[in-house]
């Protein structure tokens, strides 16, 4: 910490008042690095790409950081999550804001159910992306994260979907209801 409030001139009592530790340093700075894909990711949204298939991508990004900074992942997951203020709205910075955001235009685009709340539904899949993170760090020679996260996310889409409903289907449920 010493290093870093020297090379950056400031006071350390002025440091800690931004910061508590030198991985909520590295998570601002983090979100900050990749704000500019995020935008690029919510402006394709906007222009009609598929708000799930961007989510989804924002995901294997993730997982693929994770990977590479296997040694310091689960301390940057704490972090981010004692940072994160429930009152914000920055898309670009709080993984839970985009999630939301990216959820909405899925609603609006008919991709996600309306009968389950926007909110709840990004609570879900970033507390199970969390939770794969964390697992994933205990035993990180057991599989690579970004297969735990498409499974994870492919597990949350199925209850999320727009169901379409066939001819097929419907007699293939009736027959497993006799």
């Amino acid at each position: 910490m010493a290093q870093i409030v020297v090379r950056a001139n400031v006071v350390k009592g002025t440091f800690y008042q931004h910061f508590q530790t030198k991985m909520d340093l590295l998570v601002v700075l983090g979100r900050q690095d990749g704000a500019e894909q995020v935008r690029d990711l919510i402006e394709r949204v906007r222009q009609g790409a598929s708000a799930l298939e961007a989510l989804q991508k924002y995901y294997l990004v993730m997982a693929q950081w994770f990977e590479a900074n296997a040694h310091i992942a689960q301390d940057v997951i704490i972090s981010a999550i004692r940072l994160h203020d429930p009152d914000s709205s920055f898309p670009e910075y709080i993984a839970h804001d985009f999630t939301k955001l990216m959820l909405e235009s899925a609603k609006e685009q008919g991709e996600v159910r309306t009968d389950i709340d926007i909110n709840t539904q990004a609570i879900v899949i970033g507390g199970a992306f969390t939770l794969a993170v964390i697992d994933w760090c205990r035993h990180p020679e057991t599989s690579q994260l970004q297969v735990q996260s498409t499974a994870c996310f492919e597990v949350f889409l199925q209850g999320v979907q727009v169901l379409k409903k066939t001819k097929s289907h419907l007699k293939t449920r009736r027959s497993n209801d006799k």
